[in-house]
Protein backbone atom coordinates (compact mmCIF):
# COMPACT_ATOMS: atom_id res chain seq x y z
CA UNK A 1 0.00 0.00 0.00
CA UNK A 2 2.72 2.40 0.60
CA UNK A 3 4.78 1.83 -2.42
CA UNK A 4 0.78 2.34 -4.48
CA UNK A 5 0.76 5.68 -2.47
CA UNK A 6 4.27 6.82 -3.72
CA UNK A 7 3.34 5.73 -7.10
CA UNK A 8 0.35 8.22 -7.30
CA UNK A 9 2.79 10.73 -5.85
CA UNK A 10 4.47 10.32 -8.56
CA UNK A 11 2.11 10.51 -10.98
CA UNK A 12 0.92 14.06 -9.57
CA UNK A 13 4.81 14.99 -9.49
CA UNK A 14 4.38 14.09 -13.00
CA UNK A 15 1.28 15.59 -14.32
CA UNK A 16 2.62 19.23 -12.90
CA UNK A 17 6.15 18.71 -15.10
CA UNK A 18 3.80 18.33 -18.05
CA UNK A 19 2.56 21.47 -17.27
CA UNK A 20 4.23 24.69 -18.69
CA UNK A 21 4.77 26.98 -15.82
CA UNK A 22 4.40 24.12 -13.34
CA UNK A 23 7.44 22.24 -10.85
CA UNK A 24 7.22 19.03 -9.67
CA UNK A 25 9.30 20.11 -7.00
CA UNK A 26 6.07 22.19 -5.29
CA UNK A 27 4.02 19.00 -5.87
CA UNK A 28 6.43 17.55 -4.18
CA UNK A 29 6.69 19.50 -1.17
CA UNK A 30 2.75 19.97 -0.78
CA UNK A 31 2.66 16.05 -0.65
CA UNK A 32 5.44 15.84 2.15
CA UNK A 33 8.10 13.62 -0.23
CA UNK A 34 10.47 16.64 -0.61
CA UNK A 35 13.42 15.66 1.71
CA UNK A 36 12.79 11.77 0.79
CA UNK A 37 13.33 12.80 -2.88
CA UNK A 38 16.27 15.33 -2.19
CA UNK A 39 17.71 12.17 -0.33
CA UNK A 40 16.76 9.63 -2.97
CA UNK A 41 18.39 11.48 -5.66
CA UNK A 42 21.78 12.34 -3.22
CA UNK A 43 22.41 8.40 -2.95
CA UNK A 44 22.86 7.64 -6.42
CA UNK A 45 26.10 7.10 -7.66
CA UNK A 46 28.03 5.11 -10.04
CA UNK A 47 29.60 2.78 -7.21
CA UNK A 48 26.98 0.26 -7.58
CA UNK A 49 27.36 -0.19 -11.03
CA UNK A 50 31.49 -0.49 -10.41
CA UNK A 51 30.28 -3.05 -8.05
CA UNK A 52 28.71 -4.81 -10.53
CA UNK A 53 31.29 -4.98 -13.10
CA UNK A 54 33.90 -6.34 -10.29
CA UNK A 55 30.79 -9.28 -9.49
CA UNK A 56 31.42 -10.12 -13.20
CA UNK A 57 34.84 -9.53 -13.62
CA UNK A 58 36.45 -11.39 -10.65
CA UNK A 59 34.05 -14.39 -11.14
CA UNK A 60 31.18 -13.81 -9.14
CA UNK A 61 33.18 -14.10 -5.98
CA UNK A 62 30.58 -14.18 -2.51
CA UNK A 63 32.73 -11.30 -0.88
CA UNK A 64 32.06 -9.22 -4.41
CA UNK A 65 28.07 -10.17 -4.19
CA UNK A 66 28.15 -8.99 -0.90
CA UNK A 67 29.59 -5.61 -1.79
CA UNK A 68 27.29 -5.13 -4.56
CA UNK A 69 24.13 -5.68 -2.65
CA UNK A 70 25.33 -3.28 -0.24
CA UNK A 71 25.67 -0.74 -2.71
CA UNK A 72 22.32 -1.47 -3.67
CA UNK A 73 20.82 -1.04 -0.67
CA UNK A 74 22.06 2.46 0.01
CA UNK A 75 20.24 2.76 -2.78
CA UNK A 76 16.45 3.95 -1.74
CA UNK A 77 15.24 1.72 -4.47
CA UNK A 78 11.46 1.10 -2.78
CA UNK A 79 11.23 4.83 -2.74
CA UNK A 80 12.58 5.63 -6.14
CA UNK A 81 11.20 2.52 -7.87
CA UNK A 82 7.28 3.46 -7.52
CA UNK A 83 8.02 7.12 -7.84
CA UNK A 84 9.98 7.09 -11.43
CA UNK A 85 7.50 4.65 -12.32
CA UNK A 86 4.77 6.92 -11.03
CA UNK A 87 6.02 9.87 -13.16
CA UNK A 88 6.87 8.17 -16.44
CA UNK A 89 3.00 7.29 -16.22
CA UNK A 90 1.76 10.92 -15.89
CA UNK A 91 4.31 11.54 -18.87
CA UNK A 92 2.50 9.68 -20.57
CA UNK A 93 -0.61 10.01 -19.88
CA UNK A 94 -0.26 13.99 -19.34
CA UNK A 95 1.14 14.39 -22.74
CA UNK A 96 -1.82 13.14 -24.05
CA UNK A 97 -4.68 15.01 -21.92
CA UNK A 98 -2.63 17.98 -20.81
CA UNK A 99 -1.78 19.63 -23.71
CA UNK A 100 -5.58 18.81 -25.29
CA UNK A 101 -6.73 20.77 -21.94
CA UNK A 102 -4.52 23.48 -22.49
CA UNK A 103 -5.42 23.88 -26.23
CA UNK A 104 -9.84 23.84 -25.39
CA UNK A 105 -9.60 24.88 -21.86
CA UNK A 106 -6.53 26.86 -21.30
CA UNK A 107 -7.20 29.65 -18.87
CA UNK A 108 -9.26 27.23 -16.55
CA UNK A 109 -6.00 24.81 -16.93
CA UNK A 110 -3.65 27.47 -15.89
CA UNK A 111 -6.26 28.74 -13.04
CA UNK A 112 -6.32 24.87 -11.60
CA UNK A 113 -2.53 25.42 -11.46
CA UNK A 114 -2.61 29.03 -10.32
CA UNK A 115 -4.74 28.26 -7.43
CA UNK A 116 -2.99 24.78 -6.74
CA UNK A 117 0.63 27.13 -6.37
CA UNK A 118 -0.87 29.81 -4.28
CA UNK A 119 -2.49 27.72 -1.83
CA UNK A 120 0.81 25.56 -1.64
CA UNK A 121 2.52 28.60 -0.73
CA UNK A 122 1.78 27.81 2.95
CA UNK A 123 3.64 24.02 2.54
CA UNK A 124 6.74 25.64 3.10
CA UNK A 125 6.04 29.03 4.95
CA UNK A 126 4.74 26.53 7.70
CA UNK A 127 7.92 24.37 8.48
CA UNK A 128 9.46 27.52 9.59
CA UNK A 129 9.37 28.02 13.32
CA UNK A 130 9.16 31.68 13.94
CA UNK A 131 10.42 32.40 17.16
CA UNK A 132 11.47 36.10 17.14
CA UNK A 133 11.99 38.94 15.41
CA UNK A 134 15.03 37.62 13.74
CA UNK A 135 13.26 34.94 11.94
CA UNK A 136 10.59 37.08 10.70
CA UNK A 137 13.46 39.33 9.20
CA UNK A 138 15.34 36.69 7.78
CA UNK A 139 12.54 35.38 6.36
CA UNK A 140 10.98 38.21 4.53
CA UNK A 141 14.37 38.95 3.20
CA UNK A 142 14.22 35.66 1.67
CA UNK A 143 10.67 35.79 0.09
CA UNK A 144 11.84 39.07 -1.07
CA UNK A 145 14.55 38.08 -2.97
CA UNK A 146 12.73 35.02 -4.20
CA UNK A 147 9.81 36.17 -5.23
CA UNK A 148 12.04 39.26 -7.55
CA UNK A 149 13.82 36.14 -8.78
CA UNK A 150 11.13 34.42 -9.71
CA UNK A 151 9.06 37.38 -11.22
CA UNK A 152 12.12 38.24 -13.60
CA UNK A 153 12.92 34.58 -14.66
CA UNK A 154 9.27 34.50 -15.68
CA UNK A 155 9.09 37.14 -17.50
CA UNK A 156 8.54 36.36 -21.35
CA UNK A 157 10.45 39.35 -22.53
CA UNK A 158 13.64 38.19 -20.38
CA UNK A 159 15.15 35.77 -22.84
CA UNK A 160 18.75 34.83 -22.79
CA UNK A 161 19.91 35.50 -26.73
CA UNK A 162 22.63 32.63 -28.18
CA UNK A 163 24.24 32.59 -31.48
CA UNK A 164 23.06 29.71 -33.51
CA UNK A 165 23.98 28.71 -36.96
CA UNK A 166 21.45 28.01 -39.90
CA UNK A 167 20.90 25.24 -41.51
CA UNK A 168 19.60 25.06 -45.30
CA UNK A 169 17.34 22.11 -45.54
CA UNK A 170 15.61 21.20 -48.49
CA UNK A 171 12.40 20.33 -48.60
CA UNK A 172 11.02 16.66 -50.55
CA UNK A 173 7.54 18.10 -50.68
CA UNK A 174 6.93 17.32 -46.30
CA UNK A 175 5.65 20.09 -43.84
CA UNK A 176 6.94 22.88 -42.57
CA UNK A 177 6.37 21.04 -38.66
CA UNK A 178 8.28 17.68 -40.31
CA UNK A 179 10.99 20.20 -41.65
CA UNK A 180 11.61 21.84 -38.13
CA UNK A 181 12.17 17.87 -36.31
CA UNK A 182 14.27 16.95 -39.49
CA UNK A 183 16.74 20.32 -38.58
CA UNK A 184 16.15 19.91 -35.23
CA UNK A 185 14.92 23.71 -35.33
CA UNK A 186 15.45 26.28 -32.23
CA UNK A 187 12.03 27.94 -33.55
CA UNK A 188 8.84 27.09 -33.82
CA UNK A 189 7.15 26.56 -37.04
CA UNK A 190 5.24 30.15 -37.31
CA UNK A 191 8.82 31.74 -36.20
CA UNK A 192 11.30 29.85 -38.61
CA UNK A 193 8.47 30.93 -41.74
CA UNK A 194 9.10 34.76 -40.80
CA UNK A 195 12.52 34.91 -40.38
CA UNK A 196 14.53 36.95 -42.51
CA UNK A 197 16.65 34.42 -43.59
CA UNK A 198 13.46 32.80 -45.26
CA UNK A 199 12.56 36.03 -47.13
CA UNK A 200 12.42 33.05 -50.24
CA UNK A 201 9.62 30.87 -48.75
CA UNK A 202 7.59 33.47 -48.01
CA UNK A 203 7.91 35.00 -51.60
CA UNK A 204 7.08 31.27 -52.78
CA UNK A 205 4.03 30.93 -50.97
CA UNK A 206 2.49 34.32 -51.79
CA UNK A 207 3.12 33.60 -55.70
CA UNK A 208 1.95 29.88 -55.40
CA UNK A 209 -0.73 30.36 -52.94
CA UNK A 210 -1.53 34.16 -51.82
CA UNK A 211 -5.05 33.23 -49.90
CA UNK A 212 -3.07 31.29 -47.43
CA UNK A 213 -0.09 33.53 -47.15
CA UNK A 214 -2.32 36.51 -46.35
CA UNK A 215 -4.51 34.49 -43.98
CA UNK A 216 -1.09 34.00 -41.93
CA UNK A 217 0.06 37.63 -42.33
CA UNK A 218 -3.56 38.64 -40.95
CA UNK A 219 -3.21 36.26 -37.82
CA UNK A 220 0.41 37.10 -37.21
CA UNK A 221 -0.74 40.74 -36.74
CA UNK A 222 -3.45 40.37 -34.78
CA UNK A 223 -2.07 40.21 -31.52
CA UNK A 224 -4.05 42.15 -29.87
CA UNK A 225 -6.73 39.10 -29.37
CA UNK A 226 -7.32 37.09 -26.20
CA UNK A 227 -6.30 33.79 -25.49
CA UNK A 228 -9.01 32.41 -23.86
CA UNK A 229 -10.54 29.19 -24.41
CA UNK A 230 -11.05 29.41 -28.56
CA UNK A 231 -7.51 31.21 -29.05
CA UNK A 232 -4.58 28.82 -27.85
CA UNK A 233 -1.24 29.46 -28.76
CA UNK A 234 -1.45 26.04 -30.09
CA UNK A 235 -4.41 26.52 -32.70
CA UNK A 236 -2.40 29.51 -33.78
CA UNK A 237 0.55 26.97 -34.43
CA UNK A 238 -1.17 24.53 -36.71
CA UNK A 239 -1.71 26.26 -40.22
CA UNK A 240 2.75 26.71 -39.92
CA UNK A 241 2.93 23.21 -38.81
CA UNK A 242 0.72 21.89 -41.76
CA UNK A 243 2.19 24.16 -44.81
CA UNK A 244 3.38 22.37 -46.78
CA UNK A 245 6.89 23.09 -48.78
CA UNK A 246 7.16 22.28 -52.25
CA UNK A 247 9.83 19.77 -53.14
CA UNK A 248 13.56 21.18 -53.52
CA UNK A 249 12.26 25.06 -52.23
CA UNK A 250 14.91 25.58 -49.60
CA UNK A 251 14.32 25.99 -45.50
CA UNK A 252 16.58 27.30 -43.31
CA UNK A 253 16.56 26.23 -39.57
CA UNK A 254 18.48 27.41 -36.57
CA UNK A 255 20.25 24.73 -34.35
CA UNK A 256 21.82 25.35 -30.86
CA UNK A 257 25.22 24.77 -30.48
CA UNK A 258 25.70 21.43 -28.52
CA UNK A 259 27.60 22.76 -25.17
CA UNK A 260 24.53 24.70 -24.88
CA UNK A 261 22.46 22.03 -24.91
CA UNK A 262 24.26 20.53 -22.57
CA UNK A 263 24.11 23.59 -20.53
CA UNK A 264 20.39 23.65 -20.57
CA UNK A 265 19.96 20.57 -19.81
CA UNK A 266 21.60 21.06 -16.37
CA UNK A 267 19.53 24.05 -15.53
CA UNK A 268 16.13 22.42 -16.84
CA UNK A 269 16.10 19.63 -14.94
CA UNK A 270 16.47 21.51 -11.82
CA UNK A 271 13.07 22.47 -12.17
CA UNK A 272 12.09 18.46 -10.95
CA UNK A 273 13.41 19.14 -7.48
CA UNK A 274 13.09 23.00 -7.35
CA UNK A 275 9.60 24.24 -5.92
CA UNK A 276 8.26 27.04 -7.61
CA UNK A 277 10.47 26.95 -11.21
CA UNK A 278 8.99 25.15 -14.09
CA UNK A 279 11.51 23.79 -16.42
CA UNK A 280 10.07 24.57 -19.14
CA UNK A 281 10.40 27.89 -18.65
CA UNK A 282 13.70 27.71 -18.06
CA UNK A 283 14.17 26.43 -22.14
CA UNK A 284 12.46 29.49 -22.85
CA UNK A 285 14.34 32.12 -21.17
CA UNK A 286 17.29 30.18 -22.68
CA UNK A 287 15.70 29.69 -25.77
CA UNK A 288 15.77 26.22 -26.23
CA UNK A 289 12.34 24.93 -25.89
CA UNK A 290 11.53 24.57 -29.27
CA UNK A 291 14.79 23.31 -30.00
CA UNK A 292 14.67 20.21 -27.72
CA UNK A 293 10.78 19.71 -28.12
CA UNK A 294 11.81 19.56 -32.41
CA UNK A 295 14.75 17.48 -31.43
CA UNK A 296 13.12 14.75 -28.86
CA UNK A 297 9.98 14.51 -31.37
CA UNK A 298 11.97 14.44 -34.56
CA UNK A 299 13.93 11.71 -32.73
CA UNK A 300 11.19 9.55 -31.81
CA UNK A 301 9.94 10.26 -35.72
CA UNK A 302 12.52 9.17 -37.32
CA UNK A 303 13.33 6.00 -35.01
CA UNK A 304 9.63 5.00 -35.58
CA UNK A 305 10.08 5.22 -39.81
CA UNK A 306 13.09 2.90 -39.25
CA UNK A 307 15.76 5.06 -39.63
CA UNK A 308 18.65 6.31 -37.52
CA UNK A 309 17.77 9.85 -35.95
CA UNK A 310 21.22 11.01 -36.84
CA UNK A 311 20.75 14.68 -36.91
CA UNK A 312 18.80 14.72 -33.79
CA UNK A 313 20.31 12.20 -31.68
CA UNK A 314 23.62 13.69 -30.62
CA UNK A 315 21.10 16.63 -29.02
CA UNK A 316 19.17 14.33 -27.12
CA UNK A 317 21.78 12.97 -25.60
CA UNK A 318 23.90 15.99 -24.38
CA UNK A 319 20.73 17.13 -23.39
CA UNK A 320 20.24 13.61 -21.05
CA UNK A 321 23.55 13.78 -19.85
CA UNK A 322 23.54 17.67 -18.67
CA UNK A 323 20.03 16.68 -17.10
CA UNK A 324 21.45 13.76 -15.48
CA UNK A 325 24.24 15.55 -14.10
CA UNK A 326 22.49 18.75 -13.03
CA UNK A 327 19.95 16.67 -11.52
CA UNK A 328 22.52 14.68 -8.65
CA UNK A 329 24.80 18.15 -8.55
CA UNK A 330 21.00 19.99 -7.29
CA UNK A 331 20.13 17.54 -5.44
CA UNK A 332 23.26 17.57 -2.91
CA UNK A 333 23.18 21.60 -2.81
CA UNK A 334 19.52 22.08 -2.41
CA UNK A 335 19.93 19.03 0.83
CA UNK A 336 22.86 20.79 2.04
CA UNK A 337 21.37 24.20 2.24
CA UNK A 338 18.27 22.86 3.95
CA UNK A 339 20.35 20.81 6.56
CA UNK A 340 22.41 23.97 7.27
CA UNK A 341 20.24 26.60 6.62
CA UNK A 342 17.32 25.50 6.70
CA UNK A 343 14.56 28.51 7.52
CA UNK A 344 16.34 30.74 4.92
CA UNK A 345 16.06 28.40 2.37
CA UNK A 346 12.50 27.71 2.72
CA UNK A 347 11.77 31.34 2.87
CA UNK A 348 13.60 31.76 -0.50
CA UNK A 349 11.34 28.49 -2.07
CA UNK A 350 8.34 30.84 -0.89
CA UNK A 351 8.97 33.61 -2.24
CA UNK A 352 10.10 31.79 -5.43
CA UNK A 353 6.92 30.38 -5.65
CA UNK A 354 4.71 33.46 -5.36
CA UNK A 355 7.24 35.13 -8.14
CA UNK A 356 6.82 32.01 -10.24
CA UNK A 357 2.52 32.56 -9.87
CA UNK A 358 2.71 34.85 -13.52
CA UNK A 359 3.67 31.90 -15.28
CA UNK A 360 0.37 30.54 -14.94
CA UNK A 361 -1.48 33.97 -14.81
CA UNK A 362 -4.95 32.61 -16.20
CA UNK A 363 -5.19 35.05 -18.92
CA UNK A 364 -2.71 36.20 -21.96
CA UNK A 365 -2.70 38.54 -24.95
CA UNK A 366 -0.08 38.55 -27.79
CA UNK A 367 1.92 41.79 -27.26
CA UNK A 368 4.96 41.95 -30.33
CA UNK A 369 5.86 38.50 -30.24
CA UNK A 370 5.09 37.43 -26.79
CA UNK A 371 2.14 36.63 -24.74
CA UNK A 372 1.41 38.49 -21.76
CA UNK A 373 -0.64 38.51 -18.83
CA UNK A 374 -3.60 40.56 -18.80
CA UNK A 375 -6.89 41.06 -16.57
CA UNK A 376 -10.47 39.70 -17.52
CA UNK A 377 -13.49 41.54 -18.28
CA UNK A 378 -16.91 40.75 -16.77
CA UNK A 379 -17.49 39.93 -20.33
CA UNK A 380 -14.53 37.63 -20.56
CA UNK A 381 -15.60 34.17 -21.77
CA UNK A 382 -15.33 31.34 -19.88
CA UNK A 383 -14.50 33.47 -16.52
CA UNK A 384 -16.99 31.56 -14.23
CA UNK A 385 -15.49 28.38 -15.38
CA UNK A 386 -12.12 29.48 -14.88
CA UNK A 387 -12.39 31.30 -11.62
CA UNK A 388 -13.77 27.40 -10.72
CA UNK A 389 -11.65 25.97 -11.89
CA UNK A 390 -9.06 28.02 -9.56
CA UNK A 391 -11.25 27.25 -6.45
CA UNK A 392 -10.69 23.44 -6.99
CA UNK A 393 -7.01 23.48 -6.75
CA UNK A 394 -6.84 25.88 -4.49
CA UNK A 395 -9.00 23.45 -2.58
CA UNK A 396 -7.45 20.12 -3.50
CA UNK A 397 -4.29 21.79 -2.25
CA UNK A 398 -5.90 22.77 1.53
CA UNK A 399 -6.98 19.47 1.91
CA UNK A 400 -3.67 17.57 1.54
CA UNK A 401 -1.92 20.38 3.86
CA UNK A 402 -4.95 19.38 6.23
CA UNK A 403 -4.86 15.93 6.20
CA UNK A 404 -1.46 15.14 4.63
CA UNK A 405 1.60 14.12 6.72
CA UNK A 406 2.68 16.89 8.70
CA UNK A 407 5.84 18.68 8.61
CA UNK A 408 8.54 19.37 10.96
CA UNK A 409 9.30 22.70 12.09
CA UNK A 410 12.70 24.17 11.54
CA UNK A 411 14.65 27.11 12.93
CA UNK A 412 17.32 29.69 11.50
Amino acid sequence: MEKFLIYLKGICMGVADVIPGVSGGTLALILGIYHDLLNAIKAISPKPFFALLTYLKNGRKEEDKSLLVEEIGKLNLAFLIPLVLGIVTAFGVGSVAIPYLMEQFPSATRAFFFGLIIASVAAPFQMIKFNGGKTWTVALIGISLGAVFGFLITNPKNTIEVSTQWLEIESTGETLKDITRRGPSAMSAEDVFWAKENAALQNSLRVSDLAIYTQLEKARHSGAAILGDKHSAKSRSLPYQSLKVPEGVSVKVPRLAYWFVFFAGMLAICAMILPGISGSYILLILNGYFFMLNALKGFVSTLAHGALPVNQAPFVVLFCLGAGIGILSAARILSYLLDRYAAPTLALLVGLMLGCLRGVWPYRELSGNVYVNMLPSSSTEGLGLTIAAGIIGFSIVVAFLLFGPKKHHVEI
